[in-house]
């Protein structure tokens, strides 16, 4: 993953701070959301997760992330 720098109105990015906040996920994370929702095309083969760029899975926020069933069915 390549790391780059971006200038933010202060209103801007106090926002997508509380945004990534109320996800859960870093600002990083959001950004890549919403690229990725901007270039789809792009987001799909660059993701290198094949499943989910076939399966095309849930609105931003849904999460992928290991164990996160078993904190869904179990409580856990």
């Amino acid at each position: 993953m390549r790391t780059i720098t971006i200038t933010l109105p202060e209103e801007l990015d106090a926002e997508a701070a509380r945004e990534a906040r109320r996800r859960g996920i870093s600002k990083s994370e959001l950004f890549r959301e919403g690229l990725s929702r901007l270039l789809p095309s792009i987001s799909a083969e660059a993701d290198g997760d094949l499943l989910r760029a076939l399966a095309g899975f849930g609105p931003p926020g849904v999460s992928t992330d290991p164990g996160e069933i078993d904190q869904v069915v179990y409580g856990a």
